[in-house]
């Protein structure tokens, strides 16, 4: 009947506008929070959570929070949902209701006060209300419609949002959203329309599996003079995945983003990452695996990357990425592994007229895993990342803790001493601290 959870989250803010208000928020924190819920397994079942900040710098503010919640059934159909708490943010509640009107279809109606919870990490005291219905037409589609109104420190509106599943086959899987709304800032006036479009498709057959989608996105937002801007956002990402044969697997990546602004096209933004990688898994004898990877990068800042200046507030960044990892398992509960990557990559701080330079980097990493039960694993590394351009070499250490739930499943909490990241597109030196991580496999 009892049910216990835990949760953490580490958050940095820094603001880099040319002038920073003294009132600014900045720095680093993180924030811990436990749950405890009692199910009677008749008609309610009442939880309890408490949330603090474990730690913090700069004049961020500190997050406690305890609060009770309670979800009853009042009739075989109708459920209530009622949560109150309190801390250093201010007031917070939730209400709501269920109600299942068929085997296939439910109605909600809910409505939320809050202001920073640890599940979403926004600062403002906020409301929202939705109501809508899901419902299950068949095995193979289902479809949604919700109205969910926002006001508050956030822009105010009413946003209509609906979509629809299907699953033709066992094999091919169909997916459609639109999101339609006019939301007025608070503090301008000023109107923000805004309409959103996605399709998704995925087909798999016996050795190839394919996911694609597409999103396509209109902000048409109102100035301080009346004037209106309008910028358009497109997204396209493709994944796929073929076994040439028991012991060896191709994977691929393709995303790709522009956003247009009516601006021009200093406001202008693009994306593209596409990964080609190369998989040894073998069947009849595992203790070797191995990754094989190629990534190219390309970044482009988007508006709200740009400072108050109308200068670039992040650089413009081309990379190709070769990178090789492979683990070894040397008995039943130990396991050696390394990886290598390499970055060649250049980099520009002016998008107007781009002068790139080049950016190369070397990572090494050596790893030891130890299987300490049939369900708890801990992880040691050692790391090193060289940079020649600047003569500048950085090293230390990361330890996890993994737990995991099944066969396919873990989940691991851990700690980075070093401020790098191994993912070399990430030029910002700023991952040192905990973190948390999920792994499956499919």
């Amino acid at each position: 009947k009892w049910t216990l959870s835990a949760g953490v989250r580490n958050d940095n803010r820094n603001d880099q506008s040319p002038v920073i208000p003294v009132t600014q928020k900045q720095g680093d924190r993180t924030d811990l929070a436990l749950k405890a819920a009692y199910d009677s397994k008749a008609k309610w079942t009442l939880y309890s959570f408490v949330q603090d900040t474990i730690k913090s710098t700069g004049n961020r503010e500190k997050n406690a929070r305890t609060g009770v919640g309670t979800e009853y059934r009042a009739t075989d159909k109708l459920k209530l949902l009622a949560e109150v708490s309190n801390g250093d943010q201010g007031t917070a509640a939730k209400l709501g209701t269920d109600y299942l009107l068929s085997d296939r279809t439910n109605l909600y109606l809910n409505y939320a006060l809050e202001n920073e919870r640890t599940d979403n990490g926004q600062r403002a005291q906020k409301g929202n209300f939705s109501s809508g219905f899901k419902t299950k037409y068949s095995d193979s589609a289902s479809i949604y419609l919700e109205e969910r109104y926002s006001h508050g420190d956030v822009p105010t509106g009413l946003t209509h949002s609906m979509g629809v599943d299907l699953a033709p086959t066992d094999r091919l899987t169909l997916g459609a959203t639109v999101d339609m709304g006019r939301l007025q800032d608070n503090n301008t006036g000023a109107i923000i329309e805004r309409n959103a479009y996605g399709v998704r498709l995925g087909y798999g057959f016996d050795n190839l599996k394919y996911a694609g989608a597409i999103e396509h996105r209109t902000d048409n937002t109102e100035n301080l003079d009346a004037t209106v801007t309008n910028r358009v956002t497109t997204l396209y990402k493709n994944s796929l995945k073929y076994q040439l044969n028991p012991n060896w697997r191709l994977i691929g990546k393709l995303n790709h983003s522009t956003s247009i602004s009516s601006q021009g096209d200093f406001y202008n933004g693009n994306f593209t990452e596409a990964v080609l990688g190369y998989a040894y898994r073998p069947v009849e004898n595992d203790n070797l695996n191995a990754l094989f990877k190629y990534t190219y990068f390309y970044n482009l800042p988007a508006a709200d990357q740009v400072t108050l200046n109308n200068t670039a507030s992040e650089y413009i960044q081309r990379s190709n990425i070769i990178s090789a990892d492979m683990t070894y398992d040397i008995s039943k509960s130990w396991s050696l592994g390394a990886k290598f990557a390499r970055r060649f990559g250049e980099i520009s701080l002016d998008r107007v007229n781009p002068e790139f330079f080049s950016s190369t980097a070397n990572l090494y990493i050596v790893r030891a895993d130890w299987h300490v039960t049939h369900r708890w694993d801990a992880i040691v590394e050692g790391r090193m990342l060289t940079i020649p351009e600047a003569g500048d070499t950085r090293q230390g250490g990361l330890f996890a803790l993994y737990y995991h739930f099944g066969k396919k499943m873990k989940l691991g909490l851990g700690y980075n001493f070093t401020d790098f990241s191994d993912d070399l597109t990430d030029l910002d030196y700023d991952s040192q601290g905990i973190f948390l991580n999920f792994v499956t496999k499919i």
